[in-house]
């Protein structure tokens, strides 16, 4: 069992989310499954507080990710409403040049 892995992942998944570098991010959580996979059923005693302090890093990174998808979502949309003003603009532009041809 690699539980000091494990926690130099959870730490990278954190450092990945919060620096935006979600090319890193699938990496790290692909190896983490492994790890988890890995580990023998039942699970001994001593690993139990490990997985609770883990499951309070992945609630962490969790919301971090859920704020960064907001962010993304709310620029989309602002290009959206921009590229749309942008295009109405040009129309109006066409109409007023044909108006005054």
């Amino acid at each position: 069992m690699d539980l000091d892995r494990l926690a130099e992942l959870a730490r990278a998944e954190e450092q990945a989310v919060a620096s935006r570098r979600w090319h890193e991010l699938l990496a790290i959580q692909d190896e983490q499954r492994q790890l988890l996979d890995a580990l023998p059923t039942p699970l001994p005693a001593e690993v139990k507080p490990f997985l609770e302090q883990a499951l309070t890093r992945v609630g962490v990174t969790q919301s971090a990710l859920l704020g960064a998808l907001a962010e993304t979502k709310g620029k989309i949309e602002r290009l959206g409403t921009g590229r749309r003003t942008v295009g109405a603009y040009g129309i109006r532009s066409i109409s007023e040049l044909d108006a005054t041809a």
